[in-house]
C-alpha cells in the first residue's frame, strides 16, 4: 500500500489532521475532555455516569444505559441504548449483554457497549442452517455454524478462518469448530481409485478463474484450526487434534504439489482475500486470470508460511511425525519471502510478483499481507517499524490497498475493512507503535458506532458505509454484522488491550495500551475489568490496574501479573491453575513506557471527490499501460506501446530485470538476447511528481520456441475446429498426453499448454483445470510439477496455461507426460454446488488442449 517518494512530501501536508473519536470516560465526577473534529478544530464536551458520544462530520452516536436495577449495578449485565442521528436521519438499536458471555467495565460506556454490541453481533451471526444461492438450489443447509454476515448466509472457508484467527472461538468454540469442519471435504468416491488415494482436506471457494489454485488462501483454516483446538476443554483436545493434524497435513501436501513452484520457491496464487480481480490486479485481468494464477502474493505465501508452521504444531499436539519436514518448507519459504518481495524504496513488501520469467514486483501495497508478516516474524524488527511508517492511513483510518485504482469502484479498492485494521493493531503491539495503533483502535470504534453494527467495509477517506460517486460508488457490497469485522473488534479489546491468547496450552496475559489512547478512553480511572472471559471451560475476571499518570507518548504494559491473589513469575500460566467452580480474578498492574513518537505516514485529504489533479496523483495511481508490441529480428529486439498519460514516465522491464526507468517515444529498441532464450517485456508508467506507478501492462514475450506436438497415450487422435487441431474437452482421470523435446542447451525450460477452458465464468466457479505434469531427461531423476488452466474470459480465444518448469541437461532428450491432477469439483462438499459446472452434475476436470510451448528459460534459477 503505500510508499514511495510522494508520501513523505504528501503525507507532511496532513500531519495537523485529527482522528475524530470522542471516546467519553466516567470519572467519579463528571469531568470534561477534548474531542478531535476533522477539522483540526475541538470542542469540550460532558460526560455522566450512564452517557457516551461519537462525533464524525455530519453524524453523531450516542449511547446511554437503560434505567433500572441491571442498568445502575455495575456488577450485573447491561442493557444499552444507541441513538444515532446525521443528515441522513435518526436509527437506535437497543443490545444487552448476554448471561455467558464476556462483558467489560471501563469507566467507559460508549467503550463498555460497543464490545456489547460486537458479542450481540457475533451471536446474531449463530445460525442453525446456511443458505446460499449456488448451493443444494438455494435450499437450507443444516449447519450449527457461524454464517458470514447479515447479507453473506453462508460459510465461506476464509471469513470463518480470519474470524477464528481473530479470536471468535471465544465467543463460542464448539460453534466455530463446526463452522471450519462444515468447509473440509473428502474425495469424491467415484474418484478414489489407486492414483487417488483418501483424504481430506480444506475446500477453497468458488472464486477466480474456476478457484483452486487460482487462488490457494484456504490454509488460513489451518491457522485457525490451531487457534480453536486451544478453547477446547483439555479432555476433547488430543481426538480434536489428531483429526485436525490430518487435514492440515493432506492440504499443506496437496498445496505443495499443485501450488508450490519450485523454481522460484514461493506458491502461486491470488493475494488473500482480494479476489475480485481488477480491485487490486491490472484492470485488464478482469477477463484473464492467468497472470493471477501464474503470479505470487505476499499475503498468500504468509498464509502459507503459518500453515506450515501450525501444521508441524498440531503434528506435535496429535503425537504424530512430520513436524520437521513442515518446519523446513516453512523456514526455507520465509528466506524467499524476504529476499523477493522487500522493497527498499518503499520501506515495505510488494503486494504480488508476477510469473516467472518476468517476474517484476507490483509497486502496490496490501495491509493484510503487510500485518501478518509483521505478526508472524516474518518481518524483523527494522523491517516491522518500517511498515508501519510507511503505511499510509487517512483521518477515517487504513486502506487495505495502496495506491488506489482509479475508475475502479469502491470494494477492495479505495475502502477500510476492519477485520484487515485489526490485524493492523496487532502489528502495530507488535512493532511497539502505539501512535499509529491509537489511530487505528479509534477507527475501529468510530465504524462500529457509526454503523450501530460491524461493517463488512467504509469507503477509505469518509468512512461511509456508501460513498455516492458515480459508476464507481460504493461499497458495491455491503455488510452488516461481517463476521470478520465483528471478530476484529473484539480482538482489539480482548488481544490488543487485555492482552489474552491462548497458546500451547497456557494461557497468556499481555495487555498493551497506547498512553494517548488510554488517556481518551479510561482518564481518570484506576481499574478497568474484562468479565466472564472463558479458557478452556473455565471462567476469567481480568482486571487492569491503570497508573496515576499517563505520558503523552508511550503505551502502558503489565508490570505484574496475580492469578487469584498469587503473583505470577512471567505473564503466562496453565489453564490447570483455574478454579473450575468459581470465577478466577487475573490483576494486571500496568505500568507506562515512555518513547519516542514514531512516524505516521497520513493521506491528508477527506473526500475523493474534491481531489485536485495533482491531488489526485497523490492517492490514484496511473492506469497500466497498453500492453506493448514486441518484434525480434537479427538486430534485437523493438518494442511499441500506447497509453502513456502526459504526467507519467514508462518503466520497461525484461524477464524481470528493469531495461528501462525512462523510456520515450513510446518505442525502445532492445539489444540482441545472447542466448536462444525467451525474452519477456511488461510495462508500468509512474507519476513523476508523486511516484505512485501503475500496475503492470500486459506481459508480451519474443521467443524462438516452436509449439511441441502432444500424443495422447491411449491414441485418442486431436480433432479439427475452426481450423485448430485440439484434444476436445480433455482429461479424464485415466488420459494423458505426451510431448517429446530435444533441448539445444543446458538450463531450465518453462513448458506449457495452449488451451481453451469455458466451464465457467471468469470470476466465480469450481473447474479450473488442473494437471500433473512430469519430465525425464535421459537417465535423470524425474522432475514433477502442475499446470492450472483458469476459466477464459472471452468465448472462442486460447489461454496459456501457467508454466511447468524443469531443468535440462546438454542436448539429452526429454519425455513430458501430462496427467490427471485435482480440482475443487473433486471435492464431496461440492456435490451440493449447484450454481455452475462440476458440482451436483458431476466431477469436472477438462479442457480443450491445443499444443504444448517450451521454451528456454535461462541457465540459472532466478
Amino acid at each position: 500500500m503505500p510508499g514511495l517518494n510522494i508520501r513523505k512530501r504528501a503525507f507532511a501536508l496532513g500531519a495537523a489532521a485529527v482522528l475524530a473519536v470522542s471516546a467519553l470516560t466516567r470519572p467519579a465526577l463528571a469531568a470534561q475532555i477534548l474531542i478531535g473534529r476533522p477539522d483540526g478544530a475541538v470542542r469540550r464536551v460532558k460526560s455522566d455516569e450512564h452517557a457516551g458520544d461519537i462525533r464524525w462530520r455530519d453524524q453523531h452516536v450516542s449511547v446511554r444505559v437503560q434505567s433500572g436495577a441491571a442498568g445502575q449495578n455495575e456488577g450485573m449485565r447491561r442493557t444499552y441504548q444507541f441513538s444515532k442521528t446525521s443528515d441522513g436521519g435518526h436509527s437506535d438499536r437497543l443490545v444487552s449483554e448476554p448471561a455467558g458471555k464476556p462483558y467489560v467495565r471501563s469507566g467507559n460506556v460508549m467503550f463498555d457497549a460497543l464490545f456489547a454490541l460486537s458479542v450481540a453481533d457475533a451471536m446474531l451471526d449463530e445460525v442453525a442452517q446456511i443458505r446460499d444461492d449456488s448451493f443444494n438450489k438455494g435450499q437450507p443447509i443444516d449447519c450449527v455454524c457461524f454464517q458470514t454476515g447479515e447479507k453473506w448466509p453462508y460459510v465461506w472457508t476464509r471469513d470463518i478462518s480470519y474470524s477464528i484467527d481473530l479470536g471468535l472461538a471465544a465467543i463460542d468454540p464448539k460453534r466455530a469448530l463446526n463452522s471450519l469442519l462444515f468447509k473440509t471435504s473428502g474425495v469424491r468416491a467415484e474418484l478414489l481409485s489407486a492414483r487417488f488415494k483418501p483424504v481430506t482436506v480444506v475446500a477453497q471457494d468458488t472464486g477466480s478463474g474456476g478457484s483452486w489454485p487460482v487462488s490457494t488462501d484456504r490454509v488460513v483454516w489451518i491457522a485457525a484450526a490451531s487457534d480453536v483446538l486451544e478453547y477446547l476443554p483439555a479432555h476433547e483436545r488430543p481426538a480434536v487434534a489428531a483429526k485436525l493434524y490430518a487435514i492440515a497435513r493432506d492440504t499443506v501436501e496437496q498445496d505443495r504439489a499443485f501450488a508450490f513452484d519450485s523454481y522460484a520457491g514461493l506458491y502461486r496464487g491470488e493475494t488473500s482475500f482480494l479476489d475480485w480481480r481488477e480491485q487490486n490486479y491490472p484492470a485488464w485481468t478482469r477477463n484473464d486470470v492467468a497472470y493471477i494464477a501464474s503470479s505470487y502474493a505476499l499475503s498468500t505465501n504468509v498464509l502459507h508460511l503459518i500453515a506450515l508452521r501450525r501444521t508441524a504444531q498440531l503434528a506435535r499436539a496429535s503425537g504424530a511425525t512430520g513436524a520437521s519436514r513442515y518446519l523446513r518448507w516453512a523456514d526455507d519459504l520465509q528466506r524467499v519471502i524476504n529476499a523477493r518481495f522487500w522493497q527498499d524504496q518503499a520501506g515495505m513488501y510488494a503486494s504480488y510478483l508476477s510469473a516467472e520469467p518476468n517476474a517484476v514486483l507490483s509497486n502496490s501495497y496490501d495491509l493484510l499481507g503487510l500485518s501478518l508478516a509483521i505478526i508472524h516474524g516474518i518481518a524483523d524488527e527494522k523491517k516491522s517499524r518500517s511498515i508501519l511508517q510507511h503505511y499510509p492511513i487517512s483521518a477515517a483510518g487504513p486502506p487495505v490497498l495502496w495506491p488506489e485504482q482509479a475508475e475502479i469502484a469502491i470494494y477492495h479498492n479505495r475502502a477500510i475493512w476492519p477485520f484487515v485494521t485489526a490485524y493492523a493493531l496487532r502489528a502495530a503491539k507488535i512493532g511497539k507503535h502505539s501512535e499509529l495503533g491509537g489511530e487505528l483502535a479509534q477507527s475501529l470504534m468510530r465504524g462500529a458506532a457509526l454503523s450501530l453494527s460491524n461493517m463488512e467495509n467504509f469507503e477509505f477517506l469518509t468512512q461511509e458505509i456508501r460513498f455516492e460517486d458515480g459508476a464507481l460508488s460504493g461499497p458495491v457490497i455491503n455488510s452488516a454484522r461481517q463476521l470478520w469485522s465483528v471478530a476484529g473488534y473484539l480482538n482489539m479489546v480482548l488481544d490488543t488491550f487485555w492482552g489474552l491468547e491462548l497458546h500451547d496450552g497456557q494461557v497468556s496475559i499481555k495487555p498493551w495500551l497506547p498512553s494517548r489512547l488510554a488517556h481518551l478512553l479510561f482518564g481518570g480511572q484506576r481499574f478497568v475489568s474484562l468479565h466472564d472471559f472463558s479458557a478452556g471451560g473455565k471462567l476469567l475476571n481480568v482486571t487492569l490496574e491503570l497508573p496515576q499518570g499517563l505520558p503523552s507518548t508511550g503505551w502502558l504494559e503489565a508490570q505484574s501479573v496475580s492469578l487469584n491473589g498469587r503473583t505470577l513469575k512471567g505473564s503466562a500460566f496453565s489453564p490447570n491453575r483455574l478454579r473450575p467452580d468459581r470465577v478466577n480474578d487475573v490483576r494486571v498492574t500496568m505500568r507506562p513506557v515512555a518513547s519516542v513518537a514514531q512516524a505516521i505516514a497520513r493521506t491528508p485529504f477527506g473526500n475523493s471527490r474534491d481531489l485536485t489533479p495533482a491531488q489526485r496523483r497523490a492517492v490514484f495511481a496511473p492506469p497500466s499501460p497498453s500492453a506493448a508490441q514486441a518484434k525480434r529480428t537479427d538486430g534485437g529486439v523493438t518494442m511499441t506501446w500506447q497509453g502513456i498519460v502526459p504526467e507519467a514516465r514508462v518503466q520497461v522491464y525484461r524477464n524481470g530485470l528493469p531495461l528501462t526507468a525512462d523510456a520515450a517515444d513510446e518505442r525502445l529498441e532492445d539489444a540482441p538476447m545472447s542466448d536462444e532464450g525467451i525474452a519477456c517485456y511488461s510495462l508500468t508508467q509512474r507519476f513523476e511528481d508523486t511516484g505512485l506507478t501503475s500496475p503492470s501492462s500486459r506481459e508480451t514475450c519474443a521467443s524462438t520456441a516452436a509449439d511441441s506436438e502432444l500424443t495422447a497415450g491411449d491414441g485418442t487422435p486431436s480433432g479439427a475446429i475452426d481450423g485448430v487441431a485440439r484434444f476436445v474437452d480433455w482429461g479424464l482421470p485415466s488420459q494423458e498426453l505426451r510431448s517429446s523435446f530435444t533441448p539445444h542447451a543446458s538450463g531450465w525450460y518453462r513448458f506449457a499448454l495452449k488451451y481453451a477452458n469455458f466451464h465457467g465464468p471468469i470470476n466465480t466457479g469450481i473447474t479450473a483445470t488442473v494437471k500433473t505434469v512430469t519430465a525425464r531427461c535421459g537417465g535423470e531423476a524425474e522432475q514433477s510439477g502442475s499446470v492450472a488452466m483458469p476459466h477464459l474470459g472471452e468465448a472462442g480465444s486460447w489461454g496459456l496455461s501457467t508454466g511447468f518448469f524443469f531443468k535440462a541437461s546438454g542436448t539429452t532428450a526429454c519425455e513430458l507426460r501430462v496427467r490427471d491432477g485435482f480440482n475443487m469439483s473433486y471435492l464431496e462438499s461440492f456435490a451440493r454446488y449447484t450454481g455452475g459446472q462440476g458440482g451436483q452434475t458431476g466431477p469436472l476436470n477438462r479442457a480443450d488442449i491445443a499444443a504444448a510451448q517450451i521454451d528456454f528459460i535461462s541457465g540459472a534459477n532466478p
